[in-house]
């Protein structure tokens, strides 16, 4: 049985861990000085293929909000191109970003040994300056790492009034949540194993040809750590948020379920006017890349999409599964 996922769990008061990194948010001051941050974050895309680089999807009249969506972990923005073209044509900027070491022609490479939390920091930040250059309201949504740097975007930015978690990344499968704190605190001891998501097919496994077919070890840390530096209230959310919503797979094998309902409830529900969790219909089968058509187990992109609108509050909440009362319904095959 997983081990209880308490506020106050006895393994982050005997191992306190360091200080977070600030980063440095110094927002775009209107939309011209967005696109030059943006063609600034471009450029670190040389040498990245087309398909993985960083996306701007801006939509031709009236902008409803400007939303940041951050991929999956071992993924990229490709990820998530199907749904920012149909969020586009539905009156939303799109900003996908690539995470540092994600989306290279490698997908074998090791390069994830480099990232730091810092880093991650200081690409959110980059993010979000150019995402509030363009004067519309700042939503943000991601998936399993992602949704993880959606949150840390939600708590420490004031410019964010709404998040959905989708499937975020607190603990993996197999995790207990005391290794997680052990291995955050003391991170040389993380064994610097390459770690295959499917060992029994390796690098042949299926899905999008752009996403990692797995990852050396050491590299999923620096999320953990923000995940528990927000978890433990080292980092907190410091402003109200008008939405927080968890995106809970019943299919998914690859995070705790229980961990993620968890954080999102005690760090997110206090500061949320409307906090919920939309339940994707056990029966269709989803797996954890579910926004991806080219992943087995995913959804198609209206489907996606529904789920995506319904959890930012301005689609139809039947369609979309929040558990918002007294709105309790799946989504329809």
């Amino acid at each position: 049985m997983a081990d209880a996922v308490p506020d106050r769990a006895w393994f982050r008061r005997v191992m306190p861990l360091a200080a977070p990194p600030a980063g440095q948010p110094d927002p775009a001051a209107d939309a011209e000085s967005a696109l030059a941050r943006l063609a600034e974050l471009s450029a670190l895309d040389e040498g990245i293929p087309d398909a993985t680089r960083s996306r701007l999807y801006e939509p031709d009249g009236e902008c409803v909000a400007t939303l940041v969506i951050w991929h999956g972990f071992t993924n990229a923005p490709s990820q998530f191109s199907a749904v920012a073209e149909y969020l586009r044509d539905r009156g939303f900027r799109v900003l996908v970003p690539r995470m540092p070491f994600h989306g290279e022609s490698d997908v074998l490479n090791r390069d994830m040994l480099q990232l730091t939390p810092a880093m991650l920091v200081d690409h959110l930040h980059t993010v979000i300056d150019i995402a509030v250059g363009f004067g519309d309201p700042v939503w943000v949504v991601g998936l399993s790492a992602g949704a993880t740097m959606a949150g840390w975007a939600a708590a420490t930015r004031s410019e964010v009034s709404r998040v959905v978690l989708a499937a975020p990344l607190v603990a993996p499968v197999g995790f207990p949540m005391w290794l997680v704190r052990l291995f955050a605190k003391f991170p040389r001891i993380v064994p610097r194993i390459y770690w295959w998501w499917d060992p029994r097919v390796k690098a042949e496994i299926k899905g999008s040809p752009y996403a990692y077919p797995g990852f050396p070890l050491p590299g999923i840390m620096p999320f953990l750590h923000l995940s528990e530096w927000l978890y433990d209230a080292t980092v907190r959310v410091g402003h109200d948020l008008d939405r927080a919503v968890l995106v809970t797979n019943p299919s998914d094998f690859a995070i705790r379920k229980d961990a993620a309902r968890a954080f999102a409830s005690e760090v997110f529900a206090p500061r949320a006017a409307s906090f919920g969790e939309a339940v994707i219909d056990p029966e269709l089968k989803w797996m954890h890349d579910f926004v991806d058509p080219r992943s087995d187990g995913s959804g198609t992109t209206d489907q996606v999409v529904a789920v995506l609108l319904a959890s930012l509050g301005t689609g139809d909440p039947a369609a979309g599964g929040v558990l918002v009362p007294p709105l309790v319904a799946p989504l329809p095959a």
